[in-house]
């Protein structure tokens, strides 16, 4: 699994595209995402997800089963997600958009823990953070 994350607008899907082979399949991209279709995707299969904060905003009732889940949909699958950072900047005022953002955060975590590999784009510019 690689990890490509970023600020909104800071080129990551770019940088992706130039990466990941034509035949690669993209996940959340045009319709939401859902783990059911991660499931049946063969491990050998290259892979984008993106949109993951969309998602987690959906699963927030009970966020370590979220977790869980996903992991358990993507451990051992050719896969790169495309995460946007929104733990940065001003903390929002709505509780609802706080709880999301630190449910990102300790998604990403999990994620990072267990990526073999983590590239940052800002701006353009790539950054091998692992």
């Amino acid at each position: 699994m690689h990890i490509v994350i970023g600020g909104s607008a800071n080129g990551k899907r770019k940088y992706v595209r130039e990466m990941m082979p034509a035949e690669s399949k993209w996940f959340g991209d045009e319709t939401p995402l859902e783990l059911a279709s991660l499931n049946e995707l063969p491990d050998h299969q290259p892979a984008v997800i993106c949109n993951v904060e969309e998602w987690m905003a959906t699963q927030l009732d009970d966020e370590e089963k979220a977790i869980h889940e996903l992991l358990n949909a993507i451990l051992g699958k050719n896969v790169t997600l495309i995460i946007t950072d929104i733990g940065r900047g001003i903390v929002p005022m709505d509780a609802r958009e706080r709880a999301l953002r630190d449910a990102c955060g300790r998604l990403n975590q999990h994620l990072m823990r267990v990526a073999e590999g983590v590239t940052r784009i800002w701006y353009g510019l790539p950054q091998k953070l692992k």
